[in-house]
This record gives C-alpha cells, sequence and structure tokens, in this order.
C-alpha cells in the first residue's frame, strides 16, 4: 500500500511540475523561429485586410449598379404617378413600367460588367472605352426606336 501511496504522490508531483507543451515550445524557440512565425502572422492579417477591403469593393459596386439600374423605374414610375396615366391607359402604363423595369436590368447589367471588370483586371481595363461602347449601344438603340417609330 505504501508503495501505490509513494507512486502516486511521485506521479502527482511530477505532474505538477510538468509544462504544457506551449510553454515547451517557448523555452526552445529560436529567434529566427519567433521572426517566421510573426512575419507568417502579419501576412495572414494582411491577407485578411485585402479580403474584407475586396468584399467591401464588391458591395459598394453591387450597390451603385443596383442605383443606377433602378433609375429608368423610379422615373417612369413618378411620371405614371403624377399624371395618372393608368386610369386613361392602363395597358401602356403597365408597358411603360415593363419596359423601364427591362432597361433597368440591362443598365445594371452593363454598369456591374463594368464595374467588375475595372475591380478584376484594374488598371488593364479602359474604363473610358467600355463605357463609350455602353453610351453608343444606348444611343444606337434609341436612335433605332425613334426611327421604327416614324415610319
Amino acid at each position: 500500500m505504501r508503495r501505490y501511496l509513494f507512486l502516486l504522490t511521485l506521479l502527482l508531483g511530477w505532474s505538477a511540475g510538468a509544462q504544457s507543451p506551449e510553454e515547451l515550445y517557448e523555452e526552445y524557440i529560436t529567434p529566427e523561429t519567433r521572426a517566421v512565425l510573426e512575419r507568417f502572422e502579419q501576412a495572414e492579417r494582411e491577407v485578411q485586410a485585402a479580403e474584407a477591403a475586396a468584399r467591401a469593393r464588391k458591395t459598394l459596386m453591387l450597390a451603385v449598379a443596383v442605383l443606377i439600374g433602378l433609375i429608368p423605374v423610379v422615373v417612369t414610375g413618378r411620371r405614371v404617378l403624377r399624371e395618372k396615366t393608368w386610369k386613361d391607359n392602363p395597358g401602356g402604363t403597365a408597358l411603360a413600367l415593363g419596359a423601364s423595369l427591362a432597361g433597368g436590368l440591362v443598365l445594371f447589367g452593363l454598369n456591374y460588367g463594368v464595374l467588375y471588370l475595372k475591380l478584376k483586371y484594374g488598371d488593364g481595363f479602359n474604363t473610358t472605352l467600355a463605357f463609350l461602347i455602353v453610351a453608343a449601344l444606348i444611343a444606337g438603340s434609341i436612335y433605332m426606336l425613334r426611327k421604327k417609330g416614324d415610319s
């Protein structure tokens, strides 16, 4: 019995004096290893900050594209409410709202695409040229709609 008590006391004393793996690691780590670990932690923080900034840019880009896409719908809706066109021409009012919604979706898609390409390719993407192409497409669409209406 004394033997077991002695072994138990010895075991408890030895476990109380033992160090945790972290303490042992800190005791034997070299300054070079510590510098490498600190550089790794700094790089990890920089990557997380860059990812957060990219998410913020994407959110802003989406918000801008949505706001631009809502312009035709808001203008048409305001005009419909001001002039109360649904009383005289409900079918035409519905068509106008549908066309403005479709136009808003096209504007959203074009703007989101341009902004996404600018974000993805940075200076390699010529934003001015892209907006000029979009403006030319819009002007061509307006011209064709008016030309069709004249005939």
